[in-house]
């Protein structure tokens, strides 16, 4: 009995274990797996970086999860602005209105600008401007200050604190930075996205250096072009790195000062990048998108690298669908991210830090921020921006700010302080390739705020066929940006050509001296408009002759020539007028400009005299085609012991091009031209243009108001190619008029 029990027993506890082992294989024990935790490394490249657009876009469509970002230069910037809450499509919406190239170089619609930046920059088209002071000739520390790009990076960022840790972002994020005092790595975690961004980004000898917390930084590809170690840091258990690094130049394109220099950076940046990619481990992605030959500063090309950015994604399917998540997953976790939004915020106070020369009252003034008003990224940036155009900063800027439980904003502005003396250069070169033809250098000098309001010392000089030397101050009457008082004296000395019909006979000297007094009118909101201007002038003029005299005559006989000499003096008023709405002062293609100016003399002699001038332009484009139209007219009523040679002159390029070089001179002038111009190439990185244009010209000069009339106009029409160049304008044309006149003509400058 008993061992009938034990039988039994023991066939229980085998059927048992049976039973819990088959329970076990069917029903397998539950272990949590933690989710791979997927990290993007977005590379530093310049406008390649528009190829992450693409990246993004796939990895959204693909549902792949992106828990952290780190990017470097471009891919800070491209980077960034996803890890603060954009979407892939977000961004690349909003970049397809924009003018890239522009913005990224700092180039503002000429009508932007005041008036009297535009004279200098249609005046001083030569390279930068150099900053002299007793320490020497020194140049401002980068090309470009990226104003434009932080402001449009802060705009797009405006909902996030300034202070956030980034650990906070929707998307955490790392952005890397060199300091170029150290050599040491820099890697932003918390502060203000925009700053650290723009940090980021700053290409040595293209963007200039930003300052933040006292160290002076600049591009991150310097040191972690394509910073896989800092995804690890992270805790990254997958990292998709995308590399878009510019390739090296071969030895053909090594051939300029720039490219040289460039290829340097791009050695140690490819260094660093081939050092991180070794990081790299089995289960990660490299993605490396085929962009050609689009260069670092080809922004205009964003749509093609977004592009080329998709494919490169989509040719790693494969691996990446590894790393998918179902649909309601994605979405879920998508939208389980935070995204911190300021609520509206009132100003509490306006700081002003400051390190130029321009009082913290004027700047406060200018940008008009009341206390108590709604905070307002966009708006504040508009204002500043104005100030950005009339160039007396190398940047300011703004930040959003939290000080004893309020919020203000801290205004900072960054001087030009490579000065306080600075000098800008022009060329102007021309030939009739008959002999005949012109040099001109010209330098330019600014002394500004040589006091608390404003006054500045300006210095125009030539040297070549002609020697001319101007200089005036300018003193703000009331506001800086409004009238001014301007005391000024010039001197000229230049050769004047005389013609018996087309054939140059003679050449003479003529001198002038002018001294006055004006008051200054600025027109439109900070001079966009132009500028009036009327005072007291004083003009002396003395003319001798120099060469020639005598005429050669067909039986070879010489016929002496009473060549121009005498001198005149006369105090009068004076007043001027510029609107200035032109595209462009060269190659215009849409837009108007009037000018005029009004000379009456005072004294009671026999050498009294008044003088008038007016020119009006208008152009207007259709297409790669536009037109432009000129009329020009000009007045000299003297006494009837008249001087001759200080009247009007016609002749040389765009003055009836098909003659010579103030040919025909005259104290009543009339000139009228038309002129077509086809954009054949469009350089967008330069923002310049290769034009190919005709142009028909009438005009003539006279002695007395009674020998003016239509018919003895003389023609010329002309044919030509031209380019805006960074010296200036060049042309290069054929020109034909009446009587068999005719000119081959280059002509570099503006005449």
């Amino acid at each position: 009995m008993k061992s009938s029990f034990f039988k039994i027993l023991t066939i229980f506890i085998l059927f048992s274990y049976a039973f819990i082992a088959k329970s076990e294989t069917l029903n397998p024990p539950q272990t949590q797996t933690k989710p791979l935790k997927v990290c993007v490394v977005l590379s530093g490249g310049g406008a390649r970086g528009f190829a992450h657009i693409g990246v993004l876009k796939q990895l959204e469509a693909m549902h792949i999860p992106i828990d952290c970002i780190a990017g470097t230069s471009m891919g800070a910037v491209i980077g960034g602005l996803y890890a603060s809450g954009l979407s892939a499509s977000d961004i690349e919406q909003k970049l397809q209105n924009l003018k890239l190239n522009d913005i990224a170089l700092d180039r503002v619609e000429r009508r932007a600008l005041p008036q009297s930046v535009r004279e200098d920059d249609d005046r001083y088209p030569l390279g930068a401007t150099l900053g002299l002071s007793e320490n020497g000739v020194r140049l401002p520390a980068g090309v470009v200050q990226a104003s434009q790009f932080q402001e449009l990076i802060q705009n797009w960022t405006a909902h996030l604190p300034s202070d956030i840790n980034f650990d906070q972002l929707p998307i955490p994020f790392r952005a890397v930075a060199t300091d170029l005092e150290t050599g040491e790595m820099v890697v932003f975690n918390k502060g203000s996205i925009h700053k650290a961004i723009r940090a980021s980004m700053a290409a040595p000898g293209v963007f200039a250096p930003t300052e933040i917390d006292g160290r002076l930084l600049s591009d991150g590809g310097l040191v972690r072009n394509l910073p896989v170690d800092i995804a690890r840091s992270m805790g990254a258990d997958v990292v998709i790195a995308v590399n878009i690094g510019t390739p090296l130049l071969p030895r053909d394109k090594l051939q300029t000062l720039f490219n040289v220099s460039q290829q340097m950076v791009n050695i140690l940046t490819e260094q660093n990048v081939q050092a991180q990619k070794a990081l790299l481990q089995r289960q990660d992605i490299l993605i490396e998108p085929d962009l050609g030959n689009i260069g670092f500063m080809d922004f205009g090309r964003s749509e093609e690298a977004t592009l080329i950015g998709e494919k490169a994604a989509e040719k790693m399917r494969t691996q990446l669908q590894a790393l998918s998540l179902p649909t309601a997953v994605f979405v879920s976790a998508q939208h389980m991210r935070t995204h911190p939004q300021l609520p509206p915020i009132t100003i509490g106070f306006v700081d002003i830090d400051n390190n130029s020369q321009i009082p913290s009252v004027d700047i406060r003034r200018q940008l008009g921020i009341p206390i108590g008003s709604i905070y307002n990224a966009d708006e504040i940036n508009r204002k500043l921006a104005i100030l950005n155009n009339a160039r007396e900063f190398d940047s300011i800027s703004h930040e959003l700010v939290q000080r004893d439980n309020e919020y203000g904003v801290r205004v900072d502005a960054r001087g030009r302080n490579w000065g306080p003396h600075f000098l800008r250069f022009g060329l102007n070169l021309s030939s009739g390739f008959d002999g005949a033809g012109g040099f001109r250098l010209q330098v330019g000098h600014r002394r500004p705020w040589l006091n608390e309001s404003g006054l500045e010392w300006r210095t125009d000089a030539t040297f070549g066929n002609e020697t001319r030397l101007h200089t005036e101050l300018r003193q703000p009457l009331f506001e800086r940006e409004g009238m001014f008082i301007s005391p000024y004296i010039e001197f000229n000395d230049t050769t004047v050509n005389q013609y018996v019909d087309n054939t140059r006979v003679a050449e003479y000297d003529l001198r002038s001296e002018k001294a006055g007094t004006d008051i200054a009118f600025r027109l439109g909101d900070e001079s966009k408009l132009g500028e009036a201007r009327i005072g007291i002038n004083y003009n002396r003029y003395n003319i001798h002759p120099k060469l020639g005299g005598f005429l050669l005559n067909s039986d070879n006989s010489l016929t002496n020539i009473n060549l121009p000499s005498g001198s005149l003096q006369q105090l009068g008023i004076k007043t001027s007028i510029v609107i200035d709405q032109l595209s462009d002062p060269s190659f215009p293609r849409d837009g108007y400009k009037v000018a005029g100016n009004v000379f009456f003399g005072l004294n009671k002699s026999d050498h009294n005299y008044q003088e008038t001038s007016f020119t009006t332009e208008w152009a207007k484009s259709f297409g790669s085609h536009s037109v432009n139209l000129k009329l020009s007219a000009a007045g000299l009523f003297q006494s009837s012991t008249a001087l001759q040679g200080i009247g009007s002159t016609l002749g040389g390029f765009q003055k009836l091009s098909a003659y010579q070089q103030d040919q025909f001179s005259g104290n009543y002038m009339l000139y009228g031209s038309a002129t077509y111009l086809l954009r054949a190439v469009n350089f967008e990185m330069a923002g310049q243009s290769l034009f190919l244009g005709s142009s028909f010209e009438a005009g003539n000069v006279w002695d007395t108001g009674k020998d003016i009339s239509i018919p003895s106009l003389r023609k010329s029409l002309s044919l030509f190619a031209g380019f805006n160049s960074f010296m200036g304008p060049i042309y290069l044309g054929f020109a034909v008029g009446q009587g068999g006149a005719k000119s081959v003509f280059f002509q570099m400058g503006r005449q």
